[in-house]
């Protein structure tokens, strides 16, 4: 019943979509971004997905940086439709490539999505685009809205989309978008150039479905989140298929049978959620615990020990090792879920913790301090090289020894925000705190702090802070006399 009322409300906003290009009601509210940045954090989604199915999934950029004015809310559809509409399509062990090449001539960038597919037959191609077309071979849980209404809105935003196909080996989509700022977008209001604005960015990789748009916001209730993630650690195959059993309407479910195997994808998947049976071969619960919470990259997650020793000194034994709720069985799955829904609710609390520390307000508890370490060392990597616009999401994660997609999900489990969207606060924070200083110029903190221009720096400070730079320079400046 979930799965089918989110499916609704995915076709209903779909349709609402429609309906205000349509009818000339949607606007194009545009920033000037970092596009390169801004697509592969998108495909940060899928990464699961493919690893699980085996797809090859590449991303290749002719430059580290391309700048231009879009809405991130509507390329955050399209770009997400496209690749939806790819993985739909590609077989197990497939391949998929995203690529971004600037048109130099067309004064344009082409953003391109390729696949190995089943490609599209050729009496099929003149109407791809069209509304509610599926073609000859409609595929389940397929609206035949996703692709028109991503071309629907990549011609409200001045670009165009094309596509070619061959029966059978796959088909490429290409987007292209104006370098220069359109004349439609000069009066437009501007928002951040985020991936995930138009709903929140599912984390980590639910399943695309064929051209549908991001999945709508999940209700509050029942006990957890239904696109939170749970990992469960239990040799006990009976034991491991009741606990799926159970969690799985209320989270993407994943399994290991011991404790290497579960260390391991836990520090590959970061869930949300991890629920570990003590008695464990070779490697015990407790180990595992202790393992996790000394870890940086899970360190964070929330923890719950299963066991069938009950003793006082074995729970002290197993808070020790860092569980945060120590569960003895035969134990009631509804509290389980109850104080999952608990454990979660807790790390939103510390999220906002962190938020508030990072905006120099006053901090409201104290956090782990493996998580404090990782988020310093996160802060000098990139202050100590905050005069750099190439600074990447890719540089910061070889910095740390980790993958991509382990750092973005580190960051957002933490603070709830893009490893990009961190960067720009970082060095937002930073610029207001040199505009502060006497003498100093908006254009030098502009080049010191990172931004390519004074002009786009102008603009992502008054996002943020509502004033621009010259302005919140001159009111304290004013002030102090």
């Amino acid at each position: 019943m979930r799965r089918n009322t989110q499916r609704l409300l995915q076709l209903v906003n779909q349709l609402m979509d429609f309906r205000k290009i349509d009818v000339g009601k949607m606007a194009v509210r545009a920033t000037e971004g970092d596009l390169v940045g801004f697509v592969r954090e998108i495909m940060d989604v899928f990464e699961k997905t493919a690893r699980r199915r085996g797809i090859t999934f590449r991303f290749s950029a002719a430059e580290p940086v391309i700048f231009l004015w879009f809405d991130g809310e509507i390329l955050d559809k399209v770009f997400f439709n496209l690749l939806s509409n790819a993985f739909k399509y590609t077989p197990d062990g497939g391949q998929i490539v995203v690529s971004i090449t600037r048109e130099s001539a067309a004064n344009a960038v082409r953003v391109s999505v390729e696949d190995t597919g089943r490609g599209i037959a050729q009496a099929e191609q003149a109407h791809i685009l069209e509304w509610f077309y599926q073609g000859s071979q409609p595929t389940a849980n397929s609206s035949g809205l996703g692709l028109a209404l991503a071309e629907g809105l990549t011609r409200l935003h001045q670009g165009t989309l094309s596509f070619s196909s061959q029966l059978g080996q796959g088909s490429t989509f290409d987007v292209r978008l104006p370098l220069a700022k359109p004349a439609a977008f000069a009066e437009a209001e501007t928002r951040p150039a985020r991936p995930g604005s138009a709903a929140p960015e599912p984390e980590p990789a639910p399943e695309p479905e064929a051209a549908l748009a991001h999945p709508a916001p999940a209700p509050p209730e029942p006990p957890a989140r239904p696109e939170a993630t749970a990992l469960i650690i239990e040799d006990n195959d009976e034991v491991r298929e009741f606990l799926v059993q159970k969690l799985q309407p209320y989270f993407q479910v994943s399994t290991a049978a011991d404790g290497a195997a579960g260390l391991r994808l836990a520090s590959d998947t970061i869930p949300d959620v991890i629920v570990c049976d003590v008695g464990l071969p070779e490697l015990s619960g407790l180990d595992v615990a202790a393992a996790l919470k000394g870890d940086w990259r899970t360190s964070h997650i929330p923890l719950v020990l299963l066991t069938a020793q009950g003793a006082p000194e074995q729970q002290v034994a197993g808070v020790q090792a860092g569980a945060d709720l120590y569960l003895t069985k035969p134990f009631n799955p509804t509290f389980l879920l109850e104080s999952l829904r608990t454990l979660l609710r807790n790390r939103d609390q510390q999220r906002e913790h962190f938020r508030r520390q990072l905006a120099g307000a006053p901090p409201t508890a104290v956090p782990p301090r493996v998580d404090q370490q990782f988020l310093a060392d996160l802060a000098a990597i990139i202050e100590g090289r905050l005069d750099q616009p190439s600074l990447s999401v890719d540089d910061i994660a070889h910095s740390l020894g980790v993958s991509r997609t382990q750092l973005y999900r580190k960051v957002k489990a933490l603070l709830g925000t893009g490893v990009t969207e961190y960067i720009q606060t970082v060095r937002l924070t930073k610029a207001r705190q040199l505009l502060l200083q006497e003498g100093s110029a908006v254009a030098d903190v502009a080049y010191q702090t990172g931004f390519s221009s004074p002009s786009y720096f102008s603009t992502a400070f008054k996002g943020k802070y509502q004033v621009s730079p010259s302005e919140f320079k001159a009111l304290h400046t004013h002030l102090r006399g």
